[in-house]
């Protein structure tokens, strides 16, 4: 019977130790964007978020690495902009305040790098979307970058601007712990 319990113990600590959650550094961590408005880059980041990952580069079985951001949270450098971002021509807060990324699979491309699917979500609508992620680690942390593009009309964001560009550069740093 002791070796039974003692089975347990240790197949339950074995699991927890390889599906633990990180911890989001937040001073390390960052959600940025850039897109061209009247042909001038303007340069935002979300600076509340939540992040939940387990990822981990020794065991990627079940890896996930989802992101709720908050949209009320929008700086772009100027109070009137980041205002009519929330109205419902661009992000519609009233009715969708958060931005969502639900990882579906996580694999090894290389030593450093890792393919990330998933869906993200604006305004109700859902899209896949895939990127490289940068993986590095240290004794204390992983250290993740990815880069990609979103055509803002995909999700009704901004209207039919003219003078607004379609694509927008997304940029994440998330440092676990």
């Amino acid at each position: 019977m002791r070796l039974i319990i003692l089975l347990v113990v240790f197949g339950w600590s074995i699991f927890t130790a390889f599906s633990q959650e990180l911890v989001t550094d937040k001073t390390a961590s960052s959600i940025s964007f850039k897109i061209k408005n009247f042909g001038f880059n303007v340069d935002g980041t979300f600076n509340e978020f939540i992040t939940s990952s387990n990822f981990n580069t020794n065991n990627v079985k079940e890896p996930f690495f989802n992101v709720k951001i908050g949209v009320e949270s929008i700086f772009t450098d100027s109070k009137a902009r980041d205002k009519h971002l929330l109205d419902s021509d661009y992000f519609d807060v009233d009715t969708y305040p958060n931005i969502v990324f639900e990882s579906s699979s996580i694999k090894k491309i290389s030593t450093s790098k890792y393919l990330l699917k998933g869906f993200i979500t604006m305004k109700g609508i859902q899209k896949r979307i895939e990127t490289v992620l940068d993986v590095s680690t240290s004794k204390t942390s992983v250290t993740i970058l990815a880069s990609f593009s979103l055509n803002r009309k995909d999700f009704g964001i901004g209207g039919s601007s003219l003078v607004l560009a379609k694509e927008v550069n997304i940029t994440m740093k998330y440092v676990g712990v």
